[in-house]
């Protein structure tokens, strides 16, 4: 009966996963929302087993200087400075000293999804249009959609990020603004010392 019980959480919870990414870019806010009052650990790990797969994946297809399993412990590690970044800030800030860690965890590991689709499609183009490619009309175009869709995607990683600050920290607009951009300070040398030791190009954040 326990075994049928966890087979049932299991199917629920990835039902309830592919539901939400589906939901993510076209009802960010209610979907955030709905992420921010659940504690459904099973999402997590399916997040980040999708987030190691890719990075399996992608070593297939285009050879990693380094391998995908330390590419991906340094993701974890990413995410969780992430979300202890504005946890801290939440409670230096407020007289809120207790942070619901679980939710937390999960809306920060839905923002990643945005992070996840542009690397996945990133790897997939590499691997049917190889570089260099062309200057032709047909090469123009590429491009022009290829930073079209980067943009596209940088928008949906840029709001979905902001809903799980806001979330998280309840902070005000303009504090969210300034928590983001101490954030990001934060990140550029830390990314380009990353990029000097080949890790990775462009974090996985």
């Amino acid at each position: 009966m326990d075994f049928e019980k966890g087979v049932a959480r299991v199917s629920a919870s990835i039902v309830l996963f592919f539901n939400r990414i589906v939901r993510l870019p076209f009802s960010p806010y209610k979907t955030m929302r709905a992420i921010a009052r659940d504690d459904d650990m099973i999402q997590l790990v399916l997040i980040f087993m999708s987030i190691g797969g890719y990075f399996y994946i992608a070593d297939t297809l285009r050879q990693y200087a380094y391998h995908p399993l330390l590419l991906f412990g340094l993701t974890i590690m990413h995410f969780l400075l992430t979300v202890g970044f504005f946890a801290l800030l939440r409670m230096v800030t407020t007289n809120e000293k207790e942070i619901p860690i679980k939710s937390a965890l999960l809306i920060f590991a839905y923002a990643l999804i945005p992070t996840l689709v542009w690397f996945m499609v990133n790897s997939w183009l590499y691997f049917i249009l190889p570089p260099p490619r062309t200057v032709s009309f047909l090469g123009k175009g590429f491009s022009i959609l290829y930073i079209s869709f980067s943009i596209a995607i940088l928008i949906w990683k840029v709001i979905t990020m902001y809903l799980a600050v806001r979330l998280v920290t309840r902070f005000t607009f303009f504090r969210i603004v300034y928590s983001m951009l101490l954030y990001i300070a934060c990140m550029i040398p830390y990314s380009l010392f990353l990029y000097s030791l080949r890790l990775f190009r462009i974090p996985f954040l």
